[in-house]
């Protein structure tokens, strides 16, 4: 018998080949999107899964509260972790690591590179963290001062065949460290980026040991390990007191607390002086809905299609029925077309996935792995999707139309039809309104990236090239190398820097003389030119100038925030005052006062991202701390202008390779997780609209189909053909009228919370639900039209013989 029913239900797949192919390739499409963003997904929650003691490990993180400005900062001091050790028994274990924040010069022999992802660490690294060794102790490869750890990629490339243990490294042209592991490359689903870890003992050496036990320098991301089952928050409760106590003065307003390491990824959008690669759970959130969305429009394709195909064959039911089909019989049958198709779709998605899958990678520089696809609890949950969506596909012409009596079916009587068709409109009206949502969401994601890419942040970022100053040398004849460069066309602007927008900055804070408190600023370490460079405008005093010889020293220049946050109201009003910068003398950690005033306000510049508002910024000549040579070239005369710095840099610094980053490009990565998000929502909104219209198609196809002999009628009585055009179309035109209602509020909810994650944003207008209605609408007409024309050109004469 179940044989039987297959073997009809194939000769109907074939015998109502267009509506097959409507059905299948609509509901595979998606399926595969949904398939797609399942391993999104999955790979996103997945991140630091792999550790064995992943429930267990938890970073603490600093929430500080100054000036009225609350931000989480992902660093702690030197002495933070060991202490908290001892001083608390349910700490299990901690680790420390630094972060050098910038590309370093590492090389063997003849082989130099510029490295990213140095870290250096407390030698219980690899026993809080479950990153693989393939040569060397986990418990012993850190103890050493000098010694460190590379990844196998890493290996090979400084190494090749040879043996790299006990090889030495010489990093930043100064400091050696003898290989004494090798560890598997980081996993992709890890927030730690690293290929190089080397023991923390050295650091002492960089900074001193005064530094290294001073509460005040935040410099380390701690990580702590927590007993099984323990409750995270009991800790929480007690870092308060315990930071007061052992800080000190120095104490301020920061409130540390501790972040579960699943978390980290996903949910430190907002931590700021992090090394975390993140992801943002509000994304991940947001394909999981896109991949509901898109697999309901394929659902709801799939059943509207079955129940108005189902309607076409109530006479072949009342014949079998006749001939003495038993009801069960004819819904097994229905049943087993509908589950058939939905497995056909199945195959279909998970190859369209397979091949998907390496383009997608591509495209939006994620490390999805398609093998996820063929485990057995994915295939399982893939089959019961399935054979869900088969039966209830088949459930309306299972059982309504095998509920018919023979006699009334074969005499046409189908009035309870009507249910049908009352189903069919609610899911066209559904399935509009998703499509519509999603296109809102879509032209607005499309805004607010070209806003964050168009808007004047107060700078002009195009055409700036930064070139790192890696000798002392360099940076000490830099005047003189600004006035070489600038002599040849190619460049128009040169200043030498710590601190650019996008990049790191100091942020040491400033004093008013006689108030005790500290506002909380950044501050970028500049030279006189820095400002024209970049193009930043002035709103009262004056631009840093040689011919003012106490601006070295003594001159300030604040961004408007500053002015406001230390109340002195208009930009003009801050000109002359006086303030106080406590810096760090290294290498001791003795604040050294420096009094100055200020002498001009620069108007805001965004030097974060537009998630952020923009902070207090105070500019300040200091020449020992230039790390950055920032030069602005012609657009026409890029390739020249890099041979120019490159021909200059091998002549200054011959030991050192030629490194250089555009700043647009550097500020670009900042939104990559937007970017991606951006692409990967388009794409998946066009493919819910094309969904949609194929079974727009369809039912424009059955509803011209079942009414073939009212047109050729009308056409009799002399109906044109844009009259039937309008008959046809103006139900459907009226579901998504409908839909374009119902979608509007609810897109408006999504992608106003959505933006709510930007400091800067766009301001949604009724313009883009207009928009995305006519679009809608158009597509309606379009898709409806071409089905609706071919009916109106149709003989009528052949029209009234359909009956």
């Amino acid at each position: 018998m179940l044989r039987n029913y297959f073997k009809i239900a194939w000769r109907n797949l074939i015998r109502y080949k267009g509506y097959t192919f409507i059905n299948i390739a609509g509901l595979s499409i998606g399926l595969a999107c949904c398939l797609v963003i399942f391993l999104f997904v999955q790979d996103e929650l997945s991140y630091d899964a792999f550790h064995a003691k992943a429930n267990r490990i938890h970073r603490i993180v600093n929430h500080r509260t100054s000036d009225g400005r609350e931000m989480d900062l992902a660093r702690t001091p030197p002495p933070f972790g060991p202490t908290l050790r001892t001083t608390f028994p349910e700490v299990e274990n901690m680790v420390r690591i630094f972060d050098f924040g910038s590309k370093e010069l590492v090389a063997y022999e003849d082989k130099k590179f510029f490295e990213a992802d140095i870290v250096l660490a407390d030698s219980t690294f690899f026993d809080v963290f479950s990153f693989r060794l393939t040569r060397g102790n986990p418990a012993e490869v850190l103890r050493g001062p000098n010694s460190i750890v590379l990844s196998e990629t890493m290996a090979r490339k400084y190494f090749g065949n040879q043996d790299p243990v006990n090889k030495v490294l010489t990093i930043d042209n100064t400091y050696k460290f003898r290989v004494t592991g090798v560890m598997q490359d980081v996993p992709a689903q890890s927030h730690l980026n690293v290929n190089f870890v080397g023991s923390l003992g050295v650091l002492r050496d960089m900074v001193g040991a005064e530094r290294m036990a001073n509460w005040g320098w935040q410099q380390f991301f701690t990580y702590i390990v927590l007993p099984e089952n323990y409750d995270p928050d009991k800790l929480n409760s007690k870092l308060p007191a315990f930071f007061a106590q052992h800080a000190g003065d120095e104490a301020g307003n920061d409130n540390y607390h501790l972040q579960a390491l699943k978390d980290v990824h996903l949910r430190s959008t907002d931590i700021e002086y992090d090394l975390a690669r993140k992801g943002d759970i509000r994304y991940v959130y947001a394909f999981a809905v896109v991949a509901l969305f898109t697999l309901l429009i394929a659902c709801f394709n799939f059943m509207n299609l079955s129940t108005a195909r189902s309607a076409r064959r109530a006479k072949e039911v009342g014949l079998r029925k006749a001939v003495g089909a038993e009801r069960t019989q004819l819904i097994g049958q229905f049943l087993g077309e509908s589950v058939l198709q939905t497995g056909l779709a199945l195959v279909l998605a998970v190859a369209l996935t397979l091949v998907a899958v390496p383009t997608i990678n591509t495209w939006a520089g994620k490390s999805l792995s398609s093998s996820s696809v063929l485990t057995v609890p994915f295939i399982l949950g893939l089959l019961a999707t399935g054979l869900l969506v088969g039966l209830l596909a088949g459930s309306y012409p299972a059982f309504f139309l095998s509920a018919f009596r023979p006699i009334k079916v074969l005499k046409g009587d189908m009035k309870g039809s009507q249910g049908g068709a009352f189903l069919r409109k609610n899911l066209v009206v559904v399935q509009f309104t998703v499509s519509i949502i999603l296109i809102i969401g879509a032209g607005i994601v499309f805004y607010q990236m070209r806003y964050i890419q168009q808007n004047n942040m107060g700078f002009t970022k195009e055409q700036l090239v930064m070139v790192p100053l890696r000798t002392a040398d360099i940076a000490k004849n830099i005047e003189t190398i600004k006035a070489e460069l600038l002599k040849n066309p190619s460049i128009t602007a040169a200043t030498a820097c710590y601190g650019v927008p996008g990049g790191r900055f100091a942020g040491d804070g400033i004093n008013l003389p006689g108030k005790p408190k500290q506002f909380s600023t950044n501050m970028f370490l500049v030279d006189y030119d820095y400002i024209p460079t970049l193009d930043m405008t002035m709103v009262a005093g004056r631009n840093f100038s040689r011919s003012f010889g106490t601006d070295a020293d003594q001159g300030f220049i604040l961004n408007e925030t500053a002015v406001n946050v230390l109340g002195w109201g208009k930009p003009a009003d801050a000109i002359g005052k006086e303030i106080l910068w406590p810096r760090w003398s290294p290498p001791t950690p003795s604040d050294t006062i420096k009094r100055g005033k200020v002498i001009g306000v620069v108007k805001d510049f965004n030097y974060k991202t537009v998630h952020q508002k923009i902070e207090p910024m105070v500019l300040h000549i200091v020449p020992s701390e230039y790390a950055y040579l920032v030069v602005r070239i012609r657009p026409e005369a890029t390739t020249a202008a890099l041979s120019v710095l490159q021909a200059k840099w091998q002549s200054l610094a011959s030991d050192w390779p030629f490194e250089y980053t555009f700043l647009d490009e550097q500020f670009a990565e900042q939104y990559r997780s937007e970017q991606i998000f951006s692409k990967v929502f388009g794409l998946f909104t066009f493919l819910s609209i094309f969904i949609t219209c194929l079974g727009l198609f369809g039912l424009a196809a059955f509803t011209a189909e079942q009414r073939t002999k009212e047109i050729g009628v009308r056409k009799v009585l002399g109906a044109s053909v844009t009259n039937i055009l309008v008959l046809l179309s103006k139900d459907f035109l009226k579901l998504v009228l409908i839909a374009i209602i119902l979608a509007s509020p609810v897109a408006w909810y999504a992608m106003n919370q959505w933006l709510q994650g930007f400091a800067y944003k766009i301001d949604i207008e009724w313009w883009m639900f207009v928009l995305a209605g006519v679009l809608a609408t158009l597509v309606a007409i379009l898709t409806v039209g071409f089905q609706s024309i071919k009916a109106a050109l149709m003989n009528p004469v052949k029209s009234l013989r359909t009956e």
